[in-house]
């Protein structure tokens, strides 16, 4: 990990619908890694309906972004159990770089 921020007053919000309303989602952090991509992270326990609508939000946003390539390469990520956050970080980046649109 190279550099990170609570998504407090940055105001990433992605659009998301859920019972049939529109929602904004508000991840939990965004993750800048030491190979210059970024990653939206969520630290969830339990997941509900509404948690899986806005992580499969999330990833749209991700492929999206990453196909219009102006923004670099990101990534979607939940971690579940915040102790192996470190490991899980570390394993994003031997995984290929996202592919980005020219």
């Amino acid at each position: 990990m190279f550099a990170y921020a609570r998504n407090e007053r940055l105001e990433l919000a992605i659009p998301y619908e859920f019972l049939k309303l529109p929602q904004s989602y508000y991840p939990d952090f965004i993750v800048k890694l030491a190979d210059g991509s970024k990653v939206i992270l969520e630290i969830k326990g339990e997941e509900n309906d509404e948690d899986r609508a806005k992580h499969e939000a999330a990833k749209r946003w991700v492929r999206a972004v990453n196909h219009w390539g102006k923004l670099g390469a990101w990534r979607f990520h939940v971690c579940r159990d915040p102790q192996r956050l470190g490991a899980e970080i570390s394993g994003l980046l031997h995984l290929p770089a996202p592919a980005s649109g020219q």
